[in-house]
């Protein structure tokens, strides 16, 4: 289905192009993509339809056509059974419904099949219900499996109580229902047992049962399992009561299985109680599929959850870059201001400033990991990446987790998205952090390796790096699952998502995750990552950028709805030696612009309330495409779409930076 969706077209689509999509609906669909069980979700105004591959297998003919399409045209025969449910679910209340019937076209023809589903609420980045998603399961096999087991065990029922009155010990029609039947006495004996019933016993306990025999005597050399038999048998040969149970039975070594037993008391002519019957059911597979549901529904929450988190740490960041801004402003231009001799001064305002840088990077880390977006690999030092990040890892991690680093000879630069593989460094750090108890070493290993030596991955070089630690480890069969999505061994505080995502990354990049781990031997994950041709950037605190001095004098219009922040930008802007003139919103910015006032270029905060620093850069390009355009932001980067392929500048920034990218706008 990703596939189908990168090469569908959506023109026609009420949902758009897919580089279009919203944040919100890019992180539902990966979800959706990523699970075996039948998803969709279904956007915007007019519910257009988006699904995986577990799903197309339920829509039948319907697919591939209903990629895209408004809900309602696909569905439209059951439109009515479902749209109050859809309405509830647009209304913010989640609903639930189980075997429910519906009547469907999806093989040219109409028939009858029953689902167990729930429609969720999906919100967008302001809060608001932009669409819904469901998690469902066809239990119609299920349904007419039960519906012929059922009138077939309501007139079985009735003609073994008939025949037990009759003290018939067992009816021919009891040998071939597929209900496990068994009838005991009060010494928990057999008095008549079926065909079904024998074959289960067998197979969950690894004995096989007759008329005659004792239970618990057959049970003797597996203690457990008979205290377990005991129990359930107990309450219907003393209780006199019938009643109905749900329990697990069976040798962990041979079966286990979960039935649903309907235990009735057997009595004499005279109504005296001379034992117990029961009629059993296998409901295994049945609460395997509840309990997925409800996996499902809940991988959902945490989805959501984590999406909120991360816009709420790039709203955080975002702010506090704002705050930044006029203080590097205002401590840079006042060191320059400094006499020579007033050496006191100037190590004070240095040690100000590098306190102020480390916050910047600080803040663009935390923007790193609150975005969502598409990968942007390029060439990347993966040396150079890890050891910029050792202090963040160390703040995270603790002081009781030591991180070493080994970097192997003759290293290249490596293709990926650099602030990717940071956030997927962090979560492979936490997840070390978690197996080691907060306690231990963590070693973080950057090797430069050849394909080849058996591994399913193009032939090339690579660089592998490796994350282990000291920890618990794991066995063979959470080992086979760690990647699947939304598996977790942390309960309630995991989302299953991180090595998910970091698989995700190194596939997208065209490299490989790998694991290897053991139960007290701890774990280490490796990423390879495919060898770039191109020459990394530079990593760190970019140095101070002097201003180009223009002949010319050149006149700047300064637009900016944060007060602070345009006041010290102007300030730095004039000490360049530039005529600034300021405007605090862009239709004040217009307004200068339609005056008299000379302006030779234009410097706008990229997000402001209501018409935004982009909306007056695009209307620009229309109107005045000779008047150069500078773009600052406080988020970590601008798209080129974004950005509209302008010169742009992340706050906060030094004097000569911004002294030099207003100069760069004037170069020929």
């Amino acid at each position: 289905m990703g596939r189908l969706m990168r090469s569908h077209d959506f023109s026609d689509s009420p949902l758009g192009p897919p580089q279009y999509w919203p944040p919100s609906l890019r992180s539902i669909v990966a979800l959706m993509l990523s699970s075996k069980f039948p998803m969709f979700v279904a956007w915007g105004a007019q519910l257009g339809f988006l699904y995986n591959d577990a799903y197309a297998e339920i829509l039948g003919a319907k697919h591939p056509k209903a990629l895209g399409s408004r809900f309602k045209d696909i569905w439209g025969e059951i439109w009515p059974d479902i749209w109050p449910l859809i309405e509830s679910a647009m209304a913010g209340q989640a609903t639930y419904r189980e075997d429910l019937p519906l009547v469907m076209n999806r093989k040219g023809f109409d028939e009858q099949t029953w689902f167990t589903f729930s429609y969720s609420p999906v919100r967008d980045e302001t809060g608001e219900i932009v669409g819904m998603f469901c998690a469902c399961t066809e239990t119609t096999g299920k349904i007419l499996a039960q519906r012929r087991a059922a009138m077939l065990n309501a007139t079985l029922e009735q003609r073994i109580r008939e025949a037990l009155a009759e003290r018939k010990l067992l009816a021919d029609i009891v040998e071939n229902t597929d209900a496990l039947v068994q009838v005991a006495d009060m010494e928990f004996r057999w008095l008549a047992i079926n065909r079904a019933a024998v074959e289960e016993f067998q197979r969950i306990f690894g004995v096989r049962p007759y008329v005659g025999a004792s239970m618990l005597e057959m049970l003797a050399h597996r203690p457990q399992q008979r205290d377990a038999v005991e129990a359930v048998w107990a309450r219907a040969l003393k209780g006199g009561e019938r009643f109905t149970e749900i329990g697990t039975f069976g040798d962990e070594a041979l079966r286990q299985r979960t039935y649903e037993m309907r235990f009735d008391v057997l009595r004499d002519g005279e109504g005296r109680q001379i034992g117990a019957y029961q009629f059993v059911y296998d409901v295994t597979e049945r609460l395997r599929e509840q309990a997925r549901l409800r996996e499902a529904e809940e991988a959902m929450r945490q989805a959501q959850k984590m999406e909120t988190i991360g816009q709420l740490t790039g709203g955080v960041a975002h702010d506090f870059n704002n705050l930044l801004t006029p203080i590097v402003g205002a401590l840079d231009l006042t060191r320059r201001r400094l006499p020579q001799e007033d050496e006191r001064s100037r190590k004070l305002i240095d040690g100000a400033l590098q306190a102020a840088d480390r916050a910047r990077i600080l803040v663009q880390r935390l923007l790193a990991f609150s975005r969502r977006q598409h990968l942007r690999p390029r060439a990347v030092d993966i040396a150079a990446l890890v050891e910029g990040m050792r202090d963040l890892m160390g703040r995270l991690l603790g002081s009781t987790v030591e991180i070493e680093v080994e970097v192997g000879d003759g290293l290249f630069a490596a293709h990926v998205d650099p602030n990717q593989l940071e956030l997927a460094l962090l979560n492979l750090a936490v997840n070390a952090r978690d197996a080691m108890n907060g306690q231990g070493v963590l070693r973080i290993a950057v090797m430069a390796e050849e394909a080849g030596d058996g591994r399913p991955l193009a032939p090339g070089r690579y660089v592998r790096l490796s994350v282990t630690d000291n920890g618990c480890g794991m066995d063979g069969d959470t080992l086979q699952h760690a990647v699947e999505p939304f598996f977790t061994t942390k309960g309630a505080v995991g989302t299953g998502l991180g090595l998910s995502s970091v698989q995700g990354l190194a596939e997208q990049s065209g490299g490989r995750l790998e694991l290897e781990s053991a139960p007290g031997d701890g774990t280490t994950v490796m990423l390879w990552l495919p060898e770039s041709s191109e020459k990394p950037e530079e990593v760190g605190v970019p140095a101070l950028v002097e201003p180009v001095r223009l002949d010319v004098e050149r006149s700047v219009l300064l637009v900016d709805d944060e007060a602070l922040v345009r006041i010290g930008t102007a300030a730095m802007l004039r000490e360049a030696g530039f005529v600034v003139h300021e405007a605090g919103s862009v239709n004040e910015a217009l307004s200068l612009l339609d005056g008299q006032a000379r302006v030779d270029a234009v410097v706008t905060d990229y997000a402001m309330p209501g018409l935004t620093g982009g909306d007056l850069a695009r209307r620009l390009l229309e109107e005045r495409p000779g008047l150069p355009v500078l773009l600052i932001t406080g988020y970590a980067t601008l798209s080129d779409a974004e950005a509209m392929g302008l010169p742009r500048l992340a706050k906060p920034f030094r004097s000569g930076e911004l002294a030099g990218a207003v100069s760069a706008l004037f170069k020929v």
